[in-house]
């Protein structure tokens, strides 16, 4: 019996120890610090850390938030992996899932993830003046709400007092976010947006059309404004579950608010998918947060 018992224990370690592998890529040229604890209310508050080997100056770091409609993905899953060997640091944030709290508590993880990293900026070597927020689908969802909203004061976004928070973005990435869901509905698209079960629906604990009030405060239109980082927009021409219009009107709004942006539409490409992970899309990438730095040093 004792035997047996020891043999469970064994076999329960090793799940949680193959289910936390699971989930980190291994990069090439990397020193990886894995599962970075951020929080203790779920084994999905970690993130995992990328950083480039043989820097003396500290680098600039791409927090990556992944996708998976809020309730599945792992931070395995990037786009932004090539922009290792040019200097960044990357930091792959998990989060809970819808099935374990609704919105804001995936919000206010990321949040707390980047407040770690954000204080761990001298011990990992890296530059917070080039902090910049990245991430695909549902992921870029919350990657625009947080860059959108970090000058807005929102202390229901956030699981510490914000009165002199100090954390600030460079740039804004995002890959075919669901920027606003406020505007989205109907059923023309892979999914009913309407629908009480709904991806959206369960972020927010009801649906979008019942509860705009809520669609509204959890959408990164929202909260733009002149002071806003710059942002790019990556985006599919054949999505269909975030249409290429909600790209189109996220950046139309910075530009009428006169915010710095750009957006890279791939017409052949559907929602997610390795076409995101094309050298001509890292190439974009590294082009854009290289204006945005330029541009930055003239103004000063």
């Amino acid at each position: 019996m004792r035997a047996g018992f020891i043999l469970f224990l064994i076999v329960v370690a090793l799940s949680k120890s193959f289910a936390q592998e699971a989930d980190t890529l291994w990069i090439p040229g990397a020193k990886l610090i894995k599962n970075i604890r951020y929080g203790s209310a779920n084994i999905r508050q970690t993130f995992d850390l990328y950083l480039p080997e043989n820097v003396s100056k500290p680098v600039p770091v791409i927090i990556w938030i992944h996708g998976g409609g809020w309730n599945n993905g792992t931070k395995k899953n990037m786009h932004v992996d090539g922009m290792l060997q040019h200097g960044y640091a990357i930091a792959s944030v998990d989060y809970r899932f819808t099935r374990d709290t609704i919105f804001p508590a995936q919000v206010k993880d990321c949040n707390a993830a980047i407040d770690l990293l954000w204080k761990s900026a001298g011990k990992y070597n890296l530059d917070t003046s080039r902090f910049i927020i990245a991430g695909a689908s549902a992921g870029g969802h919350l990657a625009t709400l947080i860059g959108m909203s970090s000058n807005n004061h929102r202390q229901e976004f956030y699981p510490f007092s914000i009165k002199n928070n100090p954390v600030h973005f460079q740039a804004v990435i995002n890959y075919y976010g669901v920027t606003d869901l406020y505007v989205l509905h109907g059923s023309g698209l892979s999914f009913d947006v309407d629908d009480d079960n709904s991806m959206i629906s369960r972020l927010l604990g009801a649906s979008s059309l019942k509860r705009p009030d809520l669609a509204k405060w959890a959408s990164g239109t929202t909260y733009i404004d002149k002071n806003d980082p710059p942002a790019l927009t990556i985006h599919g021409g054949k999505d269909s579950t975030s249409p290429l219009w909600l790209g189109q009107l996220f950046t139309n709004l910075l530009q009428v608010s006169g915010v710095k942006n750009d957006i890279l539409i791939l017409p052949e490409a559907p929602h997610a998918g390795p076409l995101f992970s094309q050298a001509n899309v890292l190439e974009k990438v590294l082009s854009f947060l290289k204006e945005v730095t330029e541009s930055k040093q003239i103004k000063e």
